[in-house]
């Protein structure tokens, strides 16, 4: 019988292709907000001097690159085999 939610060897491919899917996003949003936020900080900077308002636009763009970088970089939530049978050797 499958166990739910545990990551078999043969999809270890398929998981390896998604993860760097997710880094190639990671960058693509680091890149495009960078020259967001510059491109709002230009328009800023030689129209009128009123509040910083570029500032709420690299606050939106910090929001999504940390979201995407955890999803990215941060912990694998997935169950393996090898974790499997760590536990059953434990005891």
């Amino acid at each position: 019988m499958a166990e739910e939610g545990i990551v078999k060897p043969e999809h270890a491919r398929e998981l390896a292709i998604q993860r760097l899917k997710m880094k190639q996003d990671f960058k693509g949003i680091a890149a495009g907000g960078t020259l967001a936020v510059l491109i709002c900080f230009l328009i800023w900077e030689f129209g009128d001097d009123s509040i910083p308002w570029p500032v709420w636009v690299a606050f939106g763009i910090a929001v999504a690159l940390v979201v995407q970088g955890w999803k990215a970089y941060g912990p694998s939530n997935r169950i393996t085999e090898a974790d499997v049978q760590r536990e059953i050797e434990r005891g």
